[in-house]
């Protein structure tokens, strides 16, 4: 079974629209990778970069064999404005959303715990018994 014909396949069992599989294979593997290296890689940002090269290169080999059945034949340059368009939607849909929530992680505080708790049994003063 080529890609083409799988595609079509995953796109009738579902029922949704390519572009919600292309936004729902991004998070997916986004997700599986920081889920994946989690016990491999300690570094939570280190990690999330990781699982960003991965998506995109997921991203790029799914471009790729779309477009293979133009490319193997006549090579990249034979690639029309056409099929660039549909491509880069298609790496867009794959890619924003992992890298919206990697920029929310690393440069905001939305995804940080908002307080942390306190035990109750904590001294304060070292005379306190």
């Amino acid at each position: 079974m080529d890609f083409t014909a799988f595609k079509i396949n995953v796109v009738e069992t579902t029922g949704l629209a390519k572009d919600a599989l292309h936004i729902y294979v991004g998070v997916g593997v986004y997700l599986l990778c920081l889920f994946v290296l989690r016990p491999i890689i300690k570094n939570h940002n280190i990690r999330a970069f990781i699982a960003l090269i991965v998506v995109t290169g997921v991203a790029l080999s799914g471009e790729y064999l779309d477009n293979r059945h133009i490319i193997i034949p006549k090579g990249l340059l034979a690639l029309e404005m056409v099929d660039i368009k549909a491509s880069l939607h298609d790496l867009m849909n794959t890619c924003l959303l992992p890298y919206l929530l990697f920029a929310l992680n690393k440069w905001t505080t939305i995804f940080h715990p908002t307080n942390r708790s306190t035990s109750i049994t904590k001294r304060h003063k070292k005379t306190d018994y």
